[in-house]
């Protein structure tokens, strides 16, 4: 074992010399790899947002959201104006933090979450080289560095894939206390519009400025024909401040929003007309 060090660090010091006699210098050589490789980067980038631009399709009356290009998806969605309400969710690499947060839900605990969890996983993996300095560098030899390694990353990866999956803050379609309304497509639809923050629904929502939905329309009743034409046009018509939403949903999609509302009025699923 002496000998393998020894034979190891001679090599080390003639490699180090020879590199030493015949290598370049810093500066000009490496900074001028270095600028090259930037330079390609953003190249590489700029080529690939044209690909992007000329693949993707334009907003038309066939694709109302436009169709995405070769290298991602279009983000020219028209903007709705009745979502009040947004569900933030962190970059991936934050996630961890994001599970973190969800796992300490106490206000007391929540420096354990954002300080101090994040600070010993993060010095761990920073100070790990200097506190193993063994000079084996199998694997089968440092289980000790390998385990602690392992484990710091394995739970990083843990933490992000969790909050990953974690539900957000928005309740879903849980707009009734009736689990047949809520398996409508329509309560998907009322809780994507944020209708929730103008409308109050049985399970709560905003106190106006909307009427109140936990009974359903007192206006319309069960009458999802003139419900949904009140809800294409009929309230922005009216000078209601409710936007039109045949601008945003096709007629399905809000004779589907219609059939709840009605559902809500007598506490059960009304058919479709």
């Amino acid at each position: 074992m002496a000998r393998k060090v020894i034979n190891r660090r001679v090599r080390y010091e003639t490699e180090q010399a020879a590199f030493k006699k015949e290598g370049h210098a810093f500066f000009p050589f490496a900074l001028f790899h270095d600028v090259v490789v930037n330079l390609v980067i953003v190249l590489l980038i700029v080529a690939m947002a044209c690909i992007w631009h000329a693949t993707a399709g334009p907003i038309t009356a066939a694709h109302p959201l436009g169709e995405n290009g070769w290298l991602g998806a279009l983000y020219e969605d028209k903007a709705n104006p009745a979502v009040a309400q947004t569900e933030p969710r962190p970059e991936w690499y934050f996630l961890f933090l994001f599970e973190l947060l969800r796992i300490f839900k106490q206000p007391w605990q929540l420096i354990f979450a954002t300080i101090i969890i994040p600070t010993i996983l993060m010095v761990l993996l920073i100070a790990w080289p200097f506190l193993d300095t063994g000079r084996d560098r199998r694997l089968s030899r440092r289980p000790a560095g390998l385990a602690v390694g392992l484990s710091t990353i394995s739970v990083l990866i843990a933490l992000t894939i969790a909050g990953g999956k974690a539900p957000g803050a928005v309740s879903g379609s849980n707009i009734s206390n009736n689990p047949d309304i809520n398996a409508l497509a329509g309560a998907a639809l009322i809780t994507d519009a944020g209708c929730t923050t103008c409308h109050a629904f049985p399970t709560g929502g905003a106190t106006g400025p909307g009427s109140s939905l936990a009974k359903g329309s007192s206006r319309f009743g069960t009458d999802q024909k003139a419900l949904a034409d009140w809800i294409a046009h009929g309230a922005n018509d009216a000078g209601t401040g409710m936007p039109a939403f045949d601008q945003a949903f096709n007629d399905q999609q809000i004779a589907e929003i219609a059939q709840v509302i009605a559902s809500l009025n007598s506490d059960s699923v009304q058919p479709l007309p």
